[in-house]
């Protein structure tokens, strides 16, 4: 019990995330933006089974005529979801993914800071980051799990390259570049400025560790890396950044960024309007200022230079967020795809969190735990209203996944990685292979994540159209043989023409040299980690 009682810290962070998270909780789901997060588990599942791993191309979505989700969105959330269904279902598997979200990264920024400035300035700082209003817009509002997940993971990548262990760096390093696209490019130069900080901090004695760790991370990495950023032309990315998903629509106004409160479930639009809450948070822009205060009158240069970062990256990321930035936004063309400049609000609440830290390990310690009891107690009043999503519906698992609740799911976000030749469907895609011109039978039409197969018997030279949408590298074989396909249909399916007779027919999704390059790098920087890493303590 004593044992217990030492680390209080933890479990009253934990208990605070119990405060937030009762709604996923509940029996049922809970409303929110992107509800997708069921199908994606349900088609993660679908690669398990099928062997297709890693998972790349989903069968039902895409409305049915599937497309290369994985080959482009962050894989790690439903690698580790899909694993958690198998003992819970999809749909507690789910809110389990958004409860880690919500509250895991708070235990990662704790062991930081506590290293860094105590375990009061470490508690403030891991309540502080759990209960900022953007977490709960993440959660509650848009269900942008994959994008809080990064959150939760980013903690750990700082606390373990500040441990200098090795192994559990690379690993979270790699864990985080295959959760979400956006908060790498985000978070990816804080990581390489915190690892030169600490490089230096050594005199250049970690530099060899660090240079290993980051290479085989990249290494690890690079199955889903490499094809999501060298891949892109191979789908309708146009669609990821037009009309309301261009970022100069989405900058937040300084009212919104300081002082709004209101609290709704609508859109990111321009102006106020939207009904979506784009605050820092009340508790995090006050200590901010308050750090100012303090980084003249502390005496260790370290922890000055820390709270000079940390406020400039503040800074920086507020900037980010409001129109007079548009001309950085214009220089770099690849922040086109954050989509919502108020994005950058994730590197807000990080540094406003540790300079909360900051601001406490300012006093002495006998005041430590009373500010931090104030800073806490103020942070749950004036936000955890936010923490609870427009409604929780009574939903069963079945339910989720068949009749119409999985028909919308399998049509949603249909735009998203739409491959370049193919058209937005405006119906279902149909149950079996069609004959578009000539006589033929289908039959024993069956469809996998990465193959479909059927017998078709054919009296008269006929055209077939695959309900699949065509995208490198899907190959067809007749009779075990390779066969020539092509696309050429109003939807960009996949289509070949067979003479009179009776066929075997099998596709196979297959890895472009990108994608075999890319795996290969996987599995090779695998081995060379465990070789490298066997050899360290840490």
């Amino acid at each position: 019990m004593e044992k217990i009682l030492k680390h209080w810290q933890l479990i009253l962070i934990f208990i605070l995330g119990l405060s937030i998270s009762w709604p996923l909780f509940k029996s049922g789901y809970f409303s929110h933006q992107d509800d997708l997060q069921v199908i994606r588990l349900v088609e993660m599942r679908k690669c398990f089974a099928d062997f297709q791993i890693p998972c790349r191309w989903v069968p039902d979505m895409g409305w049915g005529n599937g497309f290369p989700l994985f080959n482009f969105y962050g894989v790690f959330t439903y690698y580790l979801g899909a694993v958690i269904s198998f003992l819970t279902g999809y749909l507690v598997a789910s809110k389990i993914l958004f409860f880690l979200s919500l509250i895991a990264g708070s235990f990662g920024l704790y062991l930081l800071i506590k290293e860094l400035w105590g375990r009061y300035a470490g508690l403030t700082s891991a309540v502080l980051y759990m209960i900022a209003p953007y977490k709960a817009l993440d959660v509650y509002v848009r269900g942008a799990l994959a994008e809080s997940m990064a959150l939760t993971i980013i903690p750990f990548v700082l606390y373990f390259a500040y441990k200098k262990n090795f192994k559990l760096f690379t690993i979270f390093l790699f864990i985080f570049l295959i959760t979400h696209n956006i908060m790498t490019i985000v978070f990816l130069p804080v990581v390489v400025l915190w690892v030169i900080y600490l490089v230096f901090n050594d005199n250049l004695k970690s530099i060899k560790s660090f240079t290993i760790a980051i290479v085989i991370a990249f290494g690890l990495s690079a199955f889903f890396v490499l094809p999501a950023f060298l891949e892109k032309d191979l789908v309708q990315t146009e669609s990821l950044t037009r009309f309301e998903l261009d970022y100069r629509a989405n900058f937040v106004s300084v009212k919104q960024l300081f002082l709004d409160r209101d609290w709704g479930y609508g859109t990111s639009i321009p102006g106020p309007e939207g009904g979506m809450n784009f605050s820092i948070g009340w508790p995090h822009w006050v200590l901010v200022f308050l750090s100012l205060l303090f980084i003249p009158f502390n005496k260790n240069k370290k922890n000055r230079l820390l709270a000079i970062f940390c406020l400039l990256l503040f800074v920086f990321s507020i900037f980010m967020t409001h129109n007079k930035s548009t001309f950085i936004w214009e220089m770099f063309p690849i922040l086109t795809y954050f989509q919502f400049p108020w994005r950058f609000l994730s590197l807000s609440i990080l540094t406003s969190s540790i300079l909360g830290g900051f601001v406490v390990l300012s006093f002495k310690e006998k005041m430590q735990l009373y500010l931090a009891t104030i800073i806490i107690f103020t942070t749950m009043v004036l936000n955890w209203s936010y923490f609870k999503p427009r409604e929780v519906y009574n939903i069963s698992e079945q339910q989720k996944i068949t009749g119409e609740a999985w028909d919308l799911q399998k049509r949603g976000a249909i735009l998203d990685y739409l491959p370049k030749t193919a058209l937005e469907p405006r119906e279902a895609a149909q149950k079996t292979p069609i004959v578009v011109s000539g006589k033929a039978e289908v039959k024993d039409f069956a469809i996998k994540s990465n193959s479909f197969s059927f017998k078709i018997k054919v009296s008269e030279e006929s055209k077939i159209e695959v309900p699949i949408y065509y995208f490198p590298n899907w190959e067809v074989y007749v009779d075990g043989k390779l066969y020539p396909s092509n696309h050429d249909n109003p939807l960009g399916r996949i289509s070949f023409d067979l003479k009179e007779g009776e066929y075997e027919v099998l596709g196979k999704f297959r890895n472009t040299l990108i994608r075999t390059f890319a795996n290969i790098t996987t599995l090779a920087s695998l081995i060379l980690g465990i070789i490298i890493w066997r050899k360290y303590k840490n």
